[in-house]
């Protein structure tokens, strides 16, 4: 009995053993997953610090989309910002916007051809730019206007940049010189004045002690060198002066702009220049001028805006001294919009 369990129990592992070893199979390796980034998303580069050129040159698949603006603090064609920022996440196809800057803002140099110097620096100057000035004889430039610019009138220049003004000395071989009238008599003056080619402004004094109709006073000294058809006072001794009577001509403005404007004065088509002025406009109600004259007489005022740069005519007014009280035609010239015109951009 003993003899059989024991063949048993040895069939027992036997089977046992068998099975187990059918059982033990090659293992296989575990399974691995593998992450593939996706070729056709990237992230945006920086660009700043770069310029234009370098930007297409270092990244030339790329979709850029390059928008120029003016900056006072990035160099011409160097990157100012862009969209997307730095960083972020976005497929290649897709755009890049790149701004960069074309340099500070710029300013367009105006037609300053004839106009006097003195006029012309402020102008250049409130448009931020520098002026420099350089003397030159001209036959036909009157003396202290300007020929030519440098850089010329209509060029684009960046704000501070330097314009040079070509300025008349006047004529290097005709000069106009004031002739000696004191003592002349009015006739004889106003012949002096026609052959030296200036003009004549005529007022009467009936105190003078000496002879009735002479030139007692003159405006200018003689021998001093002047412009063509520059205009004398010249003063006249005796029985005429009652002849001359004063006036007062007003100007009433009603405006809500505001602005500097320079203001010249015209007897006959000849600039008073002690009277010219500066006025903002805001701030000035009424322009009164107060003239004296004898006969028949032209009073115009020419504006200038120091914004534009662009004149016009505010008014001209005819006065007829030999009336009593003189009177006073405009002939419909008065421009009540003269101002709201000149500040207007083209």
């Amino acid at each position: 009995m003993k003899r059989i369990i024991a063949v048993c129990a040895a069939v027992m592992m036997m089977v046992c053993a068998a099975g187990c070893d059918g059982g033990n199979k090659p293992s296989e390796p575990a399974e691995t997953t593998v992450t593939t980034q996706d070729p056709n998303i990237m992230e945006v580069p920086d660009f700043s610090g770069l310029s234009r050129v370098q930007v297409e040159m270092k990244y030339p698949k790329l979709n850029f989309n390059f928008q120029e603006k003016y900056d006072d603090k990035i160099e011409e064609d160097g990157v100012i910002s862009q969209e997307p920022a730095a960083g972020t996440t976005i497929k290649k196809s897709d755009e890049i916007t790149v701004y960069v800057s074309i340099g500070g803002k710029q300013v367009e140099v105006d037609d300053y051809t004839g106009r006097n110097i003195d006029d012309v620096r402020l102008l250049i100057e409130k448009q931020g730019l520098v002026c420099e000035t350089q003397i030159e004889d001209n036959e036909t430039v009157a003396r202290n206007c300007v020929i030519r610019t440098t850089p010329s009138a209509r060029t684009m220049v960046d704000k501070g940049s330097t314009i040079i003004c070509y300025v008349s000395l006047g004529s290097a071989v005709q000069e106009i010189r004031v002739p000696d009238m004191i003592g002349k008599t009015i006739e004889d003056a106003t012949k002096l004045a026609t052959e030296n080619n200036i003009a004549l402004t005529i007022t009467y004094d009936d105190t003078s002690v000496l002879e009735p109709g002479t030139v007692i006073k003159q405006g200018i000294d003689p021998d001093t060198v002047v412009e063509p058809n520059t205009r004398v006072e010249v003063v006249i001794a005796g029985e005429n002066a009652a002849a001359s009577k004063e006036t007062t001509i007003t100007v009433t403005l009603n405006t809500s702009l505001e602005g500097e404007f320079e203001l010249k004065y015209y007897i006959d088509g000849t600039l008073v220049p002690e009277k010219t002025e500066v006025k903002e406009i805001s701030l000035t109600r009424k322009i009164e001028w107060t003239v004296r004259n004898t006969d028949i007489h032209t009073y115009s005022i020419i504006v200038t805006s120091l914004t534009t740069g662009k004149s016009g005519k505010l008014y001209e007014m005819e006065v007829d001294f030999t009336a009593n009280p003189p009177t006073k035609n405009h002939h419909d010239t008065f421009n009540s919009k003269v101002f709201e015109q000149l500040l207007q951009t083209d």
